[in-house]
């Protein structure tokens, strides 16, 4: 059955540090890859480019771009037209997949984001939480190991943005600042299992799974 998958994310480098395990184990489930960022910043646009050219061309050829280029923080005074804007975007007559942010963050955009794709829950096969940098209490249920290529690819384009000099305050100063943190997702996975097959995790939290039969 065809199906398609949504990303909603609020920044420029949210799909970078959150999504990139997902959408490489997953992407052949896919008929398009949909990433809609809600806020635009023109210094990060080139580096979004070119993060976005790093991808195999078996994965590029499915996603679509979509910035719906509101200015960052202020997506909670925009939050109709942010609502507005993005459900515009979904075909609902095709069945489709969501990732986006989770509710538990300190950042407002994120939660903004959250709070919009829950109002789409009942439409998704998958609904499906990412970590933030600005996430608290995360409860992952839901690990993805990478591979050494795919870490590469991962840090380098996480590494383009200069997120230590440039990010707010919810960032500066312990998150991203060492390989560990760059890494979190491995800390939750042992804190859940004995043992590890990989070097690198990203954490999801799947609040639904509707998988079609054979």
């Amino acid at each position: 059955m065809k199906k398609n998958l949504y990303i909603p994310a609020a920044h420029l480098d949210d799909f970078e540090c959150s999504c990139f395990g997902y959408v490489f184990k997953h992407y052949r489930d896919y008929e398009k890859i949909i990433i809609i960022i809600a806020t635009t910043w023109p210094s990060k646009v080139p580096v979004w480019e070119q993060n976005l050219k790093s991808f195999p061309e078996d994965i590029l050829k499915k996603v679509e771009y979509i910035n719906l280029g509101f200015e960052q923080r202020t997506l909670n005074t925009n939050f109709d037209k942010v609502k507005d804007k993005l459900y515009s975007i979904l075909d609902f007559t095709t069945r489709f997949d969501l990732l986006c942010h989770d509710s538990n963050d300190t950042h407002t955009d994120h939660v903004v984001l959250n709070q919009i794709a829950m109002g789409i829950y009942k439409y998704c096969n998958k609904f499906i939480t990412y970590h933030s940098p600005s996430s608290i209490k995360f409860d992952p249920n839901y690990w993805i190991g990478l591979s050494d290529d795919v870490w590469d690819i991962k840090k380098k384009s996480l590494d383009r943005y200069n997120i230590q000099k440039e990010q707010s305050y919810t960032k500066s100063g312990y998150y991203l600042q060492s390989e560990e943190h760059y890494n979190i997702g491995r800390a939750y996975l042992l804190e859940n299992f004995s043992h590890d097959d990989y070097d690198y995790y990203e954490p999801y939290k799947i609040l639904k799974w509707l998988e079609n039969g054979n």
